[in-house]
């Protein structure tokens, strides 16, 4: 490293570092490099001298360029002596000489117009648009058919549903289907009585469902299912027996004693006989009988408002009493 020098100081003179050079080969020493460009190594290379650089293991890449140059014959230059590569001693080039082919020429890609390059751009989106509001037609259609929303009016269903609430009803659940149709499409089968049956299952003692009003008034009414076809509904000191048997429904209002009496009715086929939690203030089949299946709408599955009633519509089964009750 070279001393920091101030301005009080006088600058000291440099040395100059003599490097050991190699001696350059002479052309009585070394062979000359063949036709083919490649440099030929001595048979007997010159012992390096122990102070020179390189080391002897490169010693071959500083000999005199002049021996790479291509030999030429007495007449004149030779075209199979072109310079070849370049080839460290001990190795040799096999590969035939082959003269490159000229390039093909570069034709321009073609390029649409750029209206045409607009319209088909603009085809993709169109038809994922077009898509994408069909699925949701599809989706919207399908949840309309399956789920419909309805809003509590009146205090019939009290307390189990309040005079406001908003409600879920699956529309599904009591679907039927004519399986006498079908089996005519599948030979061999024989689905026997009953014609019709329901997709999933019919209405259960307890369930919530709406249905259309008997009389015809465009209205449907909320109410519980508490007598099935062919079971005998009667009422006597305001408690429901069905055939003989005490009904116990836990979801009546604690302490309200339900007022009158009802003789006996027997529920007919494909008809449920139903009746509102609030027995004192609701109009149900004590008033118009049991209604047939194909007047329910369905079966509430949600109460969705107001926000501390949301949860799943509180269809519970009421029991039948037994011996020991």
């Amino acid at each position: 490293m070279w001393r920091n020098v101030t301005m009080g100081e006088a600058p000291q003179p440099q040395r100059r570092l003599n490097w050991p050079s190699l001696r350059p080969a002479s052309d009585d020493e070394q062979p000359a490099a063949d036709p083919s460009g490649t440099w030929l190594p001595s048979a007997a290379p010159r012992a390096a001298d122990p102070g020179s650089l390189p080391p002897p293991a490169f010693d071959w890449l500083y000999r005199d360029p002049r021996r790479w140059a291509p030999q030429h014959g007495p007449s004149g230059r030779d075209p199979s002596a072109l310079p070849g590569p370049f080839l460290p001693p001990g190795t040799a080039d096999a590969s035939p000489r082959v003269p490159a082919s000229p390039a093909p020429p570069l034709e321009p890609a073609p390029v649409a117009p750029p209206a045409a390059a607009g319209r088909s751009r603009a085809v993709p989106i169109i038809r994922e648009v077009v898509e994408t509001l069909l699925l949701a037609a599809l989706v919207f259609l399908a949840v309309r058919a399956s789920v419909q929303h309805y809003r509590v009016d009146g205090t019939s269903m009290y307390p189990t549903l309040e005079d406001g609430e908003f409600l879920l009803v699956n529309s599904l659940v009591y679907t039927r289907v004519d399986v006498e149709a079908l089996a005519r499409y599948v030979p061999g089968w024989d689905p026997g009585p009953p014609a019709r049956r329901h997709l999933f299952h019919a209405p259960k003692r307890g369930d919530i469902v709406v249905f259309h009003h008997p009389s015809g008034v465009h209205r449907d009414l909320v109410k519980r299912v508490i007598g099935l076809p062919g079971e005998t509904v009667e009422i006597r000191g305001g408690v429901v027996y069905i055939d003989g048997r005490r009904l116990i429904e836990p979801y009546l209002a604690g302490g309200a004693v339900p007022l009158g009496d009802m003789a006996p009715v027997v529920v007919p086929p494909d008809s449920y006989f139903v009746m509102g939690d609030n027995r004192n203030h609701s109009q149900d089949s004590r008033v118009f009988g049991p209604i047939p299946v194909n007047d329910i709408v369905g079966k509430a599955f949600l109460t969705w408002w107001p926000r501390e009633k949301f949860g799943l519509a509180p269809n519970q089964a009421p029991r039948l009493a037994g011996a020991e009750d």
